[in-house]
């Protein structure tokens, strides 16, 4: 008669081989049996659980952390196993440990399971990795929101003094008043937003009409256009102009494209504002539907030099700038809110030809 071999699954089964491999291997692993002792404990289970491997071998489950325990516990009661489940080992203490384990059942001689095996990796080192990069994301965006917000304020103090000394030479103006206080308003809103550290606000979304807000935008530059001499065309084709939107946002957005078209004029030129109905895909992409609704298009052109060419593929990126003292945010705070208003931004420059801008924003109420 010959012997039967070995059933390896069976956790008496312990080979030389199967003990040299839980003893080297780098995951730890921890066998219990259906008596709840302790039958297999590799060193690598010993430095997550803070026990000496040869102490705890024959030893009651009782002596593992408690979320292990559990663990153990689930799967000796239900029979089922436990997959990719993290618990956190040693969590009062100033080293907190979290891993990852799995159960399985191991070895069974007909409904009775004689074992189970978990094996935990250690998500440590990587959980911290993690943390220490969300934690930079963060302060990345503090940066980059505090520079935005910077941005923003300049532009609505260009606007708060150019109105300031048309009072000091006018009087009293209710209109000027109002349109200082609107500004003032909003330097307040972007304040309060990185304070909040709550990342850029969120557009308050109702009906806006295209042309009312691009009338307040000019009336802001209306100083600079008479002191630098430019020709100012402001022609609206669009019949429909109501989409849904943020008012103060798509100013805000308006307004960085116009004081651009302005700092690159100089002394005369012209600066053209109109708007026209685009209607399917024309103005937007051939891989856009066709059913989609029709939307405004805003261009806003200037007669300047033209943007460089280096520096168009990299146009709307963070601090990207030809302006002498320009932050190289004013074109990535206008695409994030066109963005967030199911719009697009797109250009169009050629060098001593100018440049156009191009909003394209989906009407909320199309004329049929």
């Amino acid at each position: 008669m010959t012997d039967t071999p070995a059933d390896p699954c069976k956790p008496d089964s312990n080979t030389e081989f199967f003990e040299a491999l839980v003893r080297s291997a780098e995951l730890g692993v921890v066998a219990v049996d259906a008596r709840q002792r302790i039958i297999v404990f590799n060193e690598a289970a010993g430095r997550l659980a803070r026990l000496e491997a040869g102490r705890v071998l024959q030893q009651s489950l009782h002596v593992l952390p408690a979320p292990l325990q559990q663990l153990f516990q689930e799967t000796l009661t239900t029979g089922l196993p436990v997959v990719d489940r993290h618990i956190v080992l040693h969590p009062d203490s100033g080293q907190r440990c979290v891993v990852c384990a799995t159960t399985a059942r191991w070895g069974t001689e007909g409904n009775e399971i004689q074992a189970v095996l978990a094996v935990m990796q250690d998500l440590t080192a990587a959980q911290e990795l993690e943390w220490r990069t969300t934690r930079l994301q963060r302060l990345a965006s503090v940066g980059t929101l505090s520079a935005g917000v910077a941005h923003e304020i300049k532009n609505a103090l260009v606007a708060i003094k150019s109105f300031s000394d048309l009072l000091l030479e006018k009087g009293e103006d209710l209109e000027m008043a109002n349109l200082v206080g609107r500004e003032v308003g909003r330097i307040d809103s972007l304040v309060s937003q990185l304070l909040r550290f709550a990342g850029p606000a969120r557009p308050v979304f109702a009906d806006v009409g295209v042309h009312a807000s691009l009338e307040n935008c000019v009336q802001l530059i209306q100083r600079q256009i008479k002191t630098r001499k430019i020709d100012l065309i402001v022609h609206f084709e669009a019949k429909e102009d109501t989409v849904r939107g943020d008012a103060r946002q798509l100013e805000q957005a308006f307004l960085n494209l116009l004081l651009n078209a302005i700092d690159v004029l100089g002394e005369g030129g012209r600066l053209t504002v109109s708007s026209q109905v685009s209607v399917g895909t024309e103005f937007i992409s051939k891989f856009e539907p066709k059913n989609r609704r029709p939307q405004i298009q805003i261009l806003i052109q200037d007669t300047g030099p033209g943007i460089p060419p280096e520096l168009l593929p990299n146009l709307f990126k963070a601090f990207i700038t030809s302006k002498i003292g320009g932050t190289g945010l004013g074109l990535v705070i206008t695409r994030r809110i066109i963005r967030e208003h199911q719009g697009t931004v797109s250009v169009e420059t050629a060098a001593g030809q100018g440049t156009t801008f191009k909003i394209a924003l989906p009407l909320s109420h199309p004329a049929p």
